[in-house]
């Protein structure tokens, strides 16, 4: 074991990931919750009831992976798949996500099949379908689904309704302090809109229930004020987690405001959702306006840290520069470019798990189309692939071949971190520069300078203390062609009617890497690696025609 590793992860975090990592095994391994058991029994009989062909095939697909299914051999536990499948894809399953996303649409009983199958399936809640993060987003879904299908007089209904009152108790107990971040957020919404769900059923606020939105109001106050930067930003820097909790924080804007509607609120539970509301109601637009500037103008969101490819938020405006201080993000916008950099340190850093070695890593498109990209994000369970992504060399930055910014390890892990030092745009000159120093303490300036149809990029390094070739990296997106017969010191590439040229003195090498746009979707795609032997010294510009 890494001593020296371990103790720069450590000491970062808070107390209550350390001894509460310990509290929450004795939970998971001691603890179990009402009796699903019985529960089990009665899901069983309902479900032999539905007018369905329990051995008609259906598939379902997430995470780029499709899989067969029949009804009467219905599986949700890892052991019951190959060795092969990967847990995210499991956890997918067992979300029921897939509920709202078109694929069952013409089914509606088998869905109801489903969720009867679930609870006469998983009747222990020591398993791994019962962990926590996928408990909250289940309960939540299954709340959607409630209330828009179901009628609570009928007896399917009532079964669904117990089990998620048992999935809720099992939550409650395993609220994930170890991990904080998303992962809390998410227990703490789940919570919260499913028993404001469970209170509207019963027609009273039961002192169980005011107790548990007591807390979780409280916490949510907290967590909220915690993970969103002034800008609007959310403390991981992952756009695709950014989206995630503003759906997290708007649902439980929803769910608020049908807890006010009800009757027999005590003094403390009132004041605590009217603050709450108004938390609400401020940070929404702010996280709204974040996203609309790390939205690419293909509509799909930039790939910092663990992001996919999602679907961001479009806005048409006037050419503009946005220095995004608290999150660390710049981006310019101009009607036929957009350029977005990571200029944050790893974040929040007593949970960076989704952090990738990317400070002063920049995004690129030309005339509304991808140009230069991330590596993206494309597993979190293959090693291999998991690494690559996150290291150094998967991102358009200056480095030290082999050499990583921070000490990333395992899937989640940093060590030791690199930190920005300095950010600085100047407005009049329009120039963006950054500095940062890595784990070994070498220092490394960026300075972008901005034209109407030109970057120019000034890449330097200071107090070298590892022995490699100084690079600068620029990965192409796989759409772009790359012109043969440029001119020396010139190369020529294109996109749809799009010509852009990287113009520079330093050598230039063409090599291959895998894009993801998606988990488990590699795409074969060219980088471009600049090398200057001479010196500690890297420049080039990058200027375009469009259509």
């Amino acid at each position: 074991m890494n001593l020296i590793r371990l103790f720069h992860t450590i000491r970062q975090l808070k107390p209550v990931q350390v001894y509460g990592r310990l509290s929450f095994a004795l939970k998971r391994k001691l603890l179990t919750t009402g009796s699903p058991g019985t529960l089990s029994k009665l899901a069983c009989e309902l479900k032999g009831q539905l007018p369905l062909d329990r051995n008609n095939p259906f598939d379902l697909r997430f995470l780029n992976r499709q899989q067969q299914f029949v009804p009467a051999e219905m599986k949700w536990q890892s052991h019951e798949f190959d060795e092969n499948n990967e847990k995210l894809w499991l956890y997918h399953l067992n979300y029921f996500n897939w509920l709202f996303d078109g694929q069952l649409d013409n089914s509606p009983w088998l869905k109801l099949f489903l969720i009867l199958d679930w609870i006469e399936k998983n009747n222990s809640s020591r398993s791994e379908t019962w962990e926590p993060y996928v408990v909250s987003r289940r309960i939540y879904n299954w709340v959607l689904w409630l209330q828009q299908n179901i009628n609570d007089k009928d007896s399917y209904a009532d079964c669904v309704l117990q089990s998620l009152s048992g999935q809720c108790k099992r939550l409650w107990s395993d609220l994930e302090y170890h991990n904080q971040a998303n992962h809390l957020l998410e227990n703490l919404r789940a919570l919260y809109v499913a028993t404001v769900f469970l209170a509207e059923e019963q027609g009273e606020l039961s002192p169980e229930f005011e107790q548990r939105l007591e807390f979780c109001a409280k916490e949510l106050i907290s967590q909220i004020r915690l993970q969103f930067f002034a800008d609007g930003g959310h403390f991981e820097r992952s756009p695709m987690y950014h989206l995630e909790m503003l759906d997290a924080v708007e649902a439980v804007k929803l769910a608020n405001r049908r807890l006010l509607k009800l009757s027999g609120l005590d003094s403390l539970l009132m004041q605590q959702a009217r603050i709450l509301e108004t938390l609400c109601e401020d940070k929404i637009p702010l996280m709204r306006d974040w996203l609309a500037v790390m939205t690419h103008p293909d509509g799909k969101i930039a790939q910092f840290n663990d992001a996919t490819l999602s679907v961001g938020i479009s806005r048409k405006g006037k050419p503009m520069n946005y220095l995004l201080d608290s999150s660390g993000f710049f981006v310019r916008r101009t009607d036929d470019s957009y350029f977005a950099l990571s200029c944050g340190d790893p974040s929040p850093a007593f949970q960076p798990g989704h952090t990738h070695c990317d400070i002063m890593s920049f995004e690129l498109s030309l005339a509304g189309q991808r140009c230069i990209v991330d590596t993206g994000c494309g597993s979190y369970q293959n090693p291999q692939i998991r690494e690559e992504c996150r290291h150094t060399a998967a991102h358009n930055l200056p480095m030290i071949e082999h050499a990583e910014q921070s000490d990333i390890w395992e899937q989640f892990r940093i060590g030791k971190r690199a930190r920005v030092v300095h950010t600085h745009f100047d407005s009049e000159h329009s120039r963006f520069e950054i500095e940062l120093l890595d784990q070994y303490g070498q220092r490394f300036r960026r300075e972008v300078i901005f034209t109407v149809d030109s970057i120019k990029v000034r890449d330097r390094m200071f107090d070298r203390r590892v022995t490699g070739t100084f690079v600068s990296l620029l990965h192409l997106a796989p759409q772009v062609q790359i012109i043969p017969g440029s001119e020396s010191g010139a190369y020529s590439f294109a996109i749809g009617e799009t010509e852009f040229k990287v113009i520079t003195s330093s050598r230039v090498r063409v090599e291959s890497y895998i894009w993801y746009p998606d988990f488990g979707m590699p795409v074969n795609a060219e980088q471009l690696i600049l090398s200057n032997h001479q010196t500690e010294a890297i420049d080039y510009v990058i200027t375009w025609k469009t259509a």
